[in-house]
């Protein structure tokens, strides 16, 4: 019975911690705010991030074009995933869900703003370029390192884009059954051994 108990206790403590909102292992501090990219248009505007407890707000850059349309991000062409980005990301591997919205004021509509997740250094778009406005979803994703979200503004021209998490969760990684096997074994030897020991003395 104590091999079986302490079997549970070692399995209970594997599966580790889990959190809703950003509290806990995902707690604010736990995050890297990262601007990277080159604005080259007049009056630029940093891409920037706000926590609260419940939820994150991204905002990503802006700034005016050079010359007509040019793009205001050194390398960036409209619809085209950049170098001009925002990203909050973590290294905790685990189970990630959230909802969010999404809302532009670029003039040329969402797809001068992409916004997305980025899955082990992956980068996804869940905004649709084509689509409206305003948009929003809800999303679940297994990260094996690391975990973010970014918003991309592609040329960085004509207003930019605001996309809010909320309803987030994090859950560590669950180990694969064969795992939580080898652990129990490796539990009921140790009773074993401590059983003898016990008789021996």
């Amino acid at each position: 019975m104590k091999a079986v108990a302490l079997g549970s206790l070692i399995l209970l403590g594997f599966a580790g911690p889990a959190a809703a909102n950003f509290t806990g292992p995902v707690a604010p501090a736990a995050w890297t705010v990262t601007n990277t990219g080159t604005l080259s248009g007049g009056s630029p505007i940093l891409g920037s991030a706000v926590f609260s407890t419940t939820q994150l707000t991204l905002a990503g850059s802006d700034s005016l074009s050079p010359s007509g349309d040019a793009p205001s991000c050194s390398g960036g062409v409209f619809q085209t995933l950049g170098p001009c980005q925002l990203s909050v990301t973590t290294n905790l591997p685990g189970s990630y869900s959230f909802s969010w919205s999404y809302l532009t004021s670029d003039a040329s509509g969402p797809g001068g703003d992409l916004f997305g997740v980025i899955v082990d250094s992956n980068r996804i778009v869940l905004s649709d370029p084509g689509g409206p406005i305003s948009q929003s979803g809800s999303r679940s994703f297994e990260a094996g390192s690391s975990f973010g979200w970014f918003m991309n503004c592609t040329d960085c021209i004509g207003g930019s884009a605001t996309s809010t998490i909320s309803q987030f969760t994090f859950a560590t990684a669950v180990p694969e059954p064969e795992t939580y096997a080898l652990m129990f074994a490796g539990a009921l030897g140790l009773a074993a051994r401590l059983r003898r020991r016990r008789v021996d003395a």
